[in-house]
Formats: structure tokens, sequence, C-alpha cells
């Protein structure tokens, strides 16, 4: 073998040693920072006014807990099951007309030629979509309020309270003894 084919293969080696380092450093890195499945990283949607509201399974309890510490009357319970019924059927409605018009949103932006008033007049639409599912939220949670006696009311109060304290802190990273409790 001669000098030059030594080097040459040395080379080769060389740099397929470094793809191959920078393929896994991207692989881990993308691993790494990605979004934890299903949650799109966020904290829940819907977590602001209601979110106690529209817990998803597996976050600690939620609406089923906060019901059971209220201890409802069975006309409570009904009521309240129609609510929340009725509520998630509205906002059905209300979160694909966002989802179509953010869709919309994006295919404006990938046209050549983008027209200011076209999206501004989708981003008003889009804002319109979320002032009405807070309405939406705002609504239901006074409406379930209305069903519940002033005792239950304070301790769904003290419960949201804890919650929403609670989420605070593990979104920080942080735990508090007080919090344990």
């Amino acid at each position: 073998m001669t000098k030059h084919y030594k080097k040459g293969i040395k080379m080769i080696k060389t740099s397929v040693i470094a793809v191959v380092v920078c393929a896994l450093a991207l692989t881990f890195s993308t691993v790494a920072f990605s979004q934890p499945a299903g949650m799109n990283g966020k904290m829940g949607q819907g977590m602001g006014m209601g979110g106690h509201m529209m817990m998803k399974k597996g976050m600690g309890g939620g609406f089923p807990m906060l019901m059971a510490k209220l201890k409802l009357t069975p006309e409570q319970k009904e009521k309240i099951g129609g609510l929340r019924i009725a509520f998630q059927k509205s906002m059905i409605d209300l979160k694909a007309n966002l989802a179509k018009d953010k869709l919309g949103l994006k295919e404006l932006r990938l046209k050549d030629d983008i027209n200011r008033n076209d999206v501004l007049d989708v981003v008003s639409r889009i804002n319109k979509d979320r002032d009405a599912i807070s309405l939406a939220v705002a609504n239901h949670i006074m409406d379930v309020y209305s069903v519940l006696s002033p005792d239950q009311r304070k301790i769904a109060k003290e419960t949201i309270f804890k919650f929403r304290a609670k989420m605070h802190m593990m979104h920080r990273g942080q735990e508090h003894k007080w919090m344990m409790n």
C-alpha cells in the first residue's frame, strides 16, 4: 500500500466516524428536547380559567376528585353532568372553528403573494375564536357554581386554588412543604 492510499483510507474512516457522531448527537438532542407525548408542550390546554373542569386522566384526579370532595346530591350530580355534556359539545364546535382559522392562516402564509388585510382578517377571527372559548369556559364554571351550595363553593374554591398552585410549582420544577399537605 502506498502512503497516499493509507492516508485516503484514514480520511474516509475519520469522515465516517464524524458523520456517525453527528447523527448520534442529533438523535440524542432531538430526544432530549422533544415534548412529552400528548401534551404538545403545554401544561394541559384550557388550564387557565377552567382547567380543573377539563383535566385529562392521569393528572392527579381532577374533576372526579373534586366532585367526591363536594359530596354532591343526586340532583346536583345530574344537573352538573348535563352541564358538562352541553359544555363539551359546544367546545367541539368552538375548537373546530379555531383549528380551521389557524389552518387558514397557515394557508395564507404559504402563498407567494401575501395580502396584509387577508392575514389581519384571519388573525382577528382567531382571536374571536379564542375569546369565544374563554367565555364558554367562564360561563360553564359559573353554571356549575350556581348548582353548588355556599359550602360546596368554598370547598371547590380551596381545592382549585391548591391544584393551580401545585401545577404552577410543578411547572417551575419546585415543590414546597406547604403544598404537600
